[in-house]
């Protein structure tokens, strides 16, 4: 039997070296998970056979008295190749049953260029071995292995999606995700009080009494509004307006008279009182609250209410004319019935307070915030929330007191709802939000309330909407919904 040489080459790319006439690469080993990998290529091209001939190439794996016999590549001239003794009997100490590949015919007839690749279960002792191929079970050519190089077992880490934020405590990721909007600037803060009074006179009388029967009571309001304007620097008045209305009863010209004398001798009463110059104080007469009448009538109902809004609209010109229609209209007793229900509310004083208020610094708003918020706009409140942290309760107070001196601002509301979804009242903040769901600027927010309430579907619609408003945070919003 012709014996065939087998050597080391480098015929194509990553091919060590070559001899003779089998030629082999350098063998590859690679170690991942227990499982070793062992990859070359032999070269066939040489070994010739003719009909009655084969040639068996069995790599074995050793080191000291361990080995691992691998599959051989067979070269065969024989139509039907058989394992003979001497290779079963090496199959069987190898644990494999056939070839790992068998080449029939001449060399041009064949494929001769074999990638062996091999995977076994890995021994301690493979680190140290090398390998021979035989030849017919003979040890005819010896390699020397490289080291193993070991791959690390890729460690997936399953992400855990991580929960919702809760209601009652604090919602740390809302703090980026939430809108806290600027306000106007307000370089005048100028305001405007309201009062009405029901002040009692004797009869027939003008004069303005504090200790006449409810009177007390009744001054007890103005000077709730007037007391705290007066306390300090903060405010200079600018007018004080004080209209008198009286009821329909009697002469239209003589209760315009009685209502403007009321209404000058209790502006004497404040001047007396706050020592406010002539300047500012304004006296007027409404006359016969007509209107009044009509509205309270509208409004209650009374049985006899559709004769007398009927009577009232029927005659415009004369005031004098009109109120006695209605009491032949109604009836004496109907009449005097509503004389007593409603002219006593229709007789009172509008005192309306206009004053301007001056720039406070952070350490007097901090004060105002819960002594008298009237006296702060919005941006010194929100210079008083930048004393606290995000979150806390003090944080979120300042917000909801912005909301509640400023309720028809929608920057307030949004701020204070942004306040409690972090401080996680999500159902105040949706309160907050009711009252501004139709203004853009409230989108982002609502986006918000909709992701913690576990919908993303809606709170992306709701981030998409807003990026027309807040660009870059709501696309940031969009990105936590992936």
């Amino acid at each position: 039997m012709k014996k065939i040489y087998c050597l080391l080459f480098a015929m194509l790319p990553s091919l060590a070296a070559l001899a003779g006439e089998v030629k082999v690469t350098k063998p590859a080993l690679t170690l991942e998970n227990d499982t070793l990998t062992l990859d070359f290529k032999f070269n066939m091209e040489v070994v010739k056979v003719n009909s009655t001939q084969s040639y068996a190439f069995t790599p074995v794996l050793f080191a000291g008295k361990n080995y691992k016999t691998l599959p051989p590549v067979v070269v065969t001239g024989k139509n039907k190749f058989k394992m003979r003794h001497k290779d079963r009997k090496l199959a069987r100490k190898g644990n494999y049953k056939t070839p790992y590949i068998v080449l029939k015919g001449k060399p041009a007839d064949r494929q001769n260029l074999v990638n062996y690749t091999v995977r076994l279960p890995y021994e301690e002792w493979m680190s140290r071995a090398d390998m021979w191929i035989l030849q017919e079970g003979r040890k005819d050519c010896l390699l020397d292995l490289p080291e193993i190089r070991v791959i690390e077992p890729v460690v997936v880490v399953e992400e855990k999606e991580e929960p919702l934020p809760q209601k009652g405590s604090i919602c740390e990721p809302c703090m980026s995700m939430v809108s806290y909007l600027t306000p106007t600037e307000e370089p005048l803060k100028v305001r405007s009080e309201q009062n009405t009074l029901y002040i009692e006179y004797a009869v027939g009388g003008t004069e303005f009494k504090a200790d006449f029967k409810n009177n007390a009571a009744e001054l007890q309001k103005l000077k709730a509004t007037l007391n705290p304007l007066t306390e300090g620097d903060l405010v200079t008045f600018k007018a004080i307006n004080v209209c008198g209305y009286a009821s329909p009863d009697g002469s239209a010209s003589t209760n315009d008279r009685v209502a403007r004398k009321r209404a000058d001798s209790f502006a004497l009463y404040l001047r007396g009182s706050y020592n406010f110059p002539d300047s500012i104080l304004n006296v007027s007469s409404a006359g016969e609250d007509w209107d009044g009448l009509v509205k309270m009538l509208e409004e209650e109902k009374p049985a006899y209410a559709d004769k007398a809004l009927e009577t009232i609209n029927k005659y415009t010109t004369n005031l004098d004319v009109r109120e006695a229609r209605l009491k032949t209209a109604l009836g004496m007793a109907s009449y005097r019935t509503m004389m007593n229900e409603y002219y006593p509310r229709l007789r009172r004083l509008s005192i309306a307070v206009d004053y301007e208020i001056r720039e406070v610094r952070n350490s007097e708003a901090a004060t105002l915030i819960h002594t008298n918020p009237k006296m702060l706009n919005l941006q010194e409140m929100y210079g008083v929330a930048k004393n606290f942290k995000p979150g806390t309760k003090e944080y979120k107070e300042v917000y909801e007191i912005a909301a509640t001196n400023y309720p028809a601002d929608i920057v307030a509301n949004i701020n204070a709802a942004s306040a409690n979804i972090v401080y996680g009242d999500f159902d105040r903040a949706a309160q907050y939000l009711e009252r501004v769901k139709d203004d853009p600027r409230a989108w982002n927010n609502l986006g918000v309330l909709a992701w913690l309430s576990g919908d993303n579907e809606i709170a992306k619609e709701w981030f998409t909407k807003a990026l027309s408003i807040e660009p870059e945070k709501a696309q940031e919003n969009l990105n936590k919904m992936k």
